[in-house]
């Protein structure tokens, strides 16, 4: 079966979640290739969805709030889907083609550029089965296609909803969000809290902030100094240097780790008791694959909504309002073991580390064109 898997570089899950299936086809023996849809965007596209996607959802979040809520308003998809197809193929010169003359039998899409441009790709030709990866816990109308063949989810919630937006329920597969299989590992727990310099006799905070390093960790470091537990902190500022520079040099009632760009997150969830992060579709699904504690603070407005209401419905997260409520959910979380043990309860109930051999045993399964 000749499979391709198509991604976009504008946030790190969308990615992540394609090279975890690529693996997954491998492990069966078949070797799909992979595409970065940006890599065919012209200038102005590229600057759309990755610089100002990252500026605005950071620092103007209440604009990102009306984009996404009034582009998912039924009437407004209706009046401009077409118009938006139209502008994600000419702003992506190239790419259609590009699938066209590979001519696979199967795409399996992380990104909702597929969805967008499924018409034209089937108007053009294209035999391939078409599929897509739904990266949060719940659906933008930017996901929904009737030229799609299957739709992959991670929750009921988004099941339910991307019913409700007009998929067929035989074309959505409840399997998970897929994470490299080292989130369901075990590991040598004494080697990993030597290699940072963990105290094994303090609870461990892991505060997160995504490959961007975008994310108010200066802001979650304050609102853990009010913390009545004997924490340490092991924060990772991604590719943020300036970020990482400042709390290396500031003064904190606890023991802080600061550690840049690493490949290690998941030994590092393996060894923390809780974890302090937006909720990015795929930070906060390796975090239930490594069965850890969540407390969720300044998500982003919309697609991260959705996470924060699946994981805060099921008992696996807690949400913080603002800084002052950072301390106080921590402290909850550490101070009561059976607190502690209901939500690992919950993370169990909900984690889906095999998502994504799942989904490709559906491919396998569907066959191909």
């Amino acid at each position: 079966m000749k499979t391709l898997i198509l991604y976009s570089t504008a946030g790190m899950g969308h990615k992540k979640a394609a090279f975890a299936i690529q693996e997954a086809f491998k492990d069966k023996g078949i070797e799909a290739d992979i595409i970065d849809a940006l890599e065919y965007a012209n200038p102005w596209y590229r600057f759309l969805y990755m610089d100002f996607y990252v500026f605005v959802s950071n620092y103007m979040k209440w604009l990102w709030w009306i984009i996404y809520y009034v582009s998912d308003i039924k009437l407004f998809d209706l009046l401009t889907r077409r118009g938006r197809a139209i502008s994600d193929y000419k702003d992506l010169p190239g790419l259609v083609d590009e699938l066209i003359s590979r001519s696979p039998d199967v795409i399996v899409s992380t990104h909702f550029l597929l969805p967008s441009i499924a018409r034209r790709l089937k108007e053009k030709g294209l035999k391939s089965k078409l599929y897509t990866l739904v990266t949060d816990y719940g659906p933008h109308y930017c996901w929904f296609s009737r030229f799609v063949n299957g739709f992959f989810v991670g929750s009921d919630l988004a099941k339910t909803e991307l019913e409700k937006k007009g998929v067929t329920a035989n074309r959505i597969y409840l399997t998970g969000i897929p994470t490299e299989a080292k989130f369901d590992k075990d590991f040598n727990s004494e080697d990993i809290r030597k290699e940072f310099g963990l105290d094994d006799n303090k609870k461990t905070v892991f505060i997160m902030s995504g490959g961007f390093g975008a994310g108010p960790i200066e802001k979650v470091l304050e609102g853990l100094n009010a913390s009545s537990q004997d924490i340490q902190v092991i924060a990772v500022c991604g590719r943020n240097e300036k970020v990482y520079e400042s709390i290396s040099n500031k003064d904190y009632n606890f023991k802080l780790v600061p550690v840049g760009f690493t490949d290690k997150v998941a030994e590092i969830m393996y060894v923390s008791d809780v974890m302090v992060s937006k909720a990015g579709g795929l930070t906060v699904t390796e975090a239930l694959n490594s069965k850890l504690p969540l407390v969720l603070y300044a998500s982003i407005p919309g697609q991260e909504t959705w996470n924060v209401k699946f994981l805060v419905r099921n008992g696996a997260a807690k949400e913080a309002k603002n800084v002052s409520d950072i301390s106080r959910l921590v402290d909850e979380i550490l101070d009561s073991e059976i607190e502690y043990q209901e939500m690992k309860a919950g993370l169990t109930k909900i984690r889906r580390p095999n998502a994504a051999y799942d989904i490709v045993d559906i491919v396998l399964k569907s066959g191909s064109r």
